[in-house]
C-alpha cells in the first residue's frame, strides 16, 4: 500500500513516471540516473547482524556458563523479533516462524534462569534451526517474487 502511495505521490510531484513516453521532470531524470542503494535492505542487514551478534553472545554464555549473559542476549533477541524492522516479509508463514523463534529464545532463557546449561544448549540448537528455516523460506519467497 505504501509503495502505491509513493508511486502516486512521485507521479504528481515529478510530472509522470515516463514509462510510456510521458514527460519526465529533470529531478526525476536525475534520480533515475543515480544508482540507488536500497536503504531498507541495508537496515535489514544491520538489524540481522545485531541479531546474529546476540546469538553469538548466547553461545559465549553457554560455553562460559554465564547465565546472565544468556538471559540478556535472549531478551534482546526476543525484543528484536517484536520490532518493526524484523517484519521483512508479511504473511502467516513468516508470522509462524517469528513465533517459533521467540518461543525457542524464551526456552533458552528459561533454562539459563534455572542454570541448566544442557537444556539451554539444546534449546539454543533449536533456536538456531528456526533461524536457518526462516532464511531458507525467505530465499524461496524472493525467488518466487522474481
Amino acid at each position: 500500500m505504501r509503495s502505491l502511495l509513493l508511486i502516486i505521490v512521485c507521479g504528481v510531484l515529478f510530472g509522470g513516471l515516463g514509462d510510456q513516453g510521458d514527460y519526465i521532470s529533470p529531478v526525476l531524470a536525475k534520480e533515475k540516473a543515480k544508482p540507488k542503494k536500497n536503504p531498507t535492505q541495508e537496515n535489514v542487514s544491520k538489524f540481522m547482524q545485531a541479531k546474529l551478534d546476540s546469538s553469538k553472545d548466547v553461545l559465549e554464555g553457554l560455553v562460559t556458563e554465564d547465565f546472565d549473559l544468556i538471559q540478556k542476549a535472549t531478551k534482546k533477541m526476543i525484543d528484536m523479533s517484536n520490532a518493526t524492522e524484523w517484519q521483512v516479509v508479511e504473511g502467516p508463514i513468516f508470522a509462524q516462524q517469528s513465533a517459533e523463534f521467540r518461543n525457542a529464545a524464551k526456552e533458552v532463557s528459561r533454562y539459563a534462569k534455572k542454570k541448566n546449561v544442557d537444556g539451554a544448549s539444546l534449546s539454543y540448537l533449536h533456536l538456531t534451526m528456526t533461524c536457518i528455516a526462516c532464511h531458507k523460506q525467505i530465499k524461496k519467497s524472493v525467488v518466487v517474487m522474481r
